[in-house]
């Protein structure tokens, strides 16, 4: 029998910012560890670049001032990895699952996230794939230019952060860093990849993201209300 899983969606309100999700990922772990429901995040983010814990920020171009005038946020992270971009026209798939039995098991976590980041790219008539470079493992591929990030992290088995794929997003975001430390890749997006197409709607890659998702994981995916981080206390 496939373990229900949560799907919250959050992508009718727009991008969010990256603490209030990164709030209710914490709160969504929480119960989790203590038995509850599986939860999987839909959503855009407002612009933002975050550093992973595998960073620090010799990977910018430009300081924190100048990305704040260009309408950029720079956010810590505990995910694993170095620097990435969020933002409109992308699409963030957070998974906070208890990984149990056989599962436990980071790189199987990985490498099952990849694959259906491949298999949602296939739906999209794009040609998608791991490279076999070791240093650009944990990421998903158009030839030379990255498609997906991944960034994850564990505490006792439960997961939280998840994968980026890129939409219709602003790819010269990226020019402001090296992505993922990667400094002789590219990036790309669904729309780049398939220009003589119409670009496809984030809602539309997300509903074939939870379907492949379902399918790769073996969970059962029930709609479930979009989510408010509870508010801090005393305030």
């Amino acid at each position: 029998m496939r373990r229900p899983l949560d799907v919250v969606s959050l992508l009718a309100s727009g991008p969010r910012e990256y603490d209030e999700v990164f709030a209710l990922q914490r709160e969504a772990a929480a119960r989790a560890k203590e038995g509850g429901r599986e939860t999987l995040f839909l959503l855009e983010h407002e612009d933002v670049i975050t550093v992973g814990r595998n960073s620090g920020t010799t990977d910018l171009f430009v300081t924190a001032d100048q990305l704040a005038r260009v309408g950029v946020a720079l956010r810590p992270s505990d995910r694993g990895g170095k620097l990435t971009f969020h933002g409109p026209g992308q699409l963030v798939a957070y998974p906070v699952l208890r990984l149990e039995g056989a599962e436990r098991d980071v790189r199987s976590f990985v490498g099952k996230l990849e694959e259906t980041l491949i298999l949602t790219a296939a739906d999209f008539g794009v040609e998608a794939a791991r490279s076999d470079v070791p240093a650009r493992w944990s990421s998903v591929w158009v030839g030379n230019d990255k498609l997906a990030a991944i960034g994850v992290h564990l505490s006792d088995w439960v997961t939280t952060h998840g994968v980026a794929i890129n939409v219709t997003t602003r790819l010269e975001r990226f020019d402001l860093f090296v992505p993922c430390g990667i400094p002789d890749g590219g990036v790309t997006s669904l729309e780049k990849a398939r220009a003589a197409l119409a670009p496809p709607a984030v809602a539309d890659v997300a509903a074939r993201f939870v379907a492949r998702f379902a399918e790769v994981f073996e969970r059962e995916p029930v709609e479930a209300a979009p989510q408010h981080a509870a508010a801090p206390s005393g305030a």
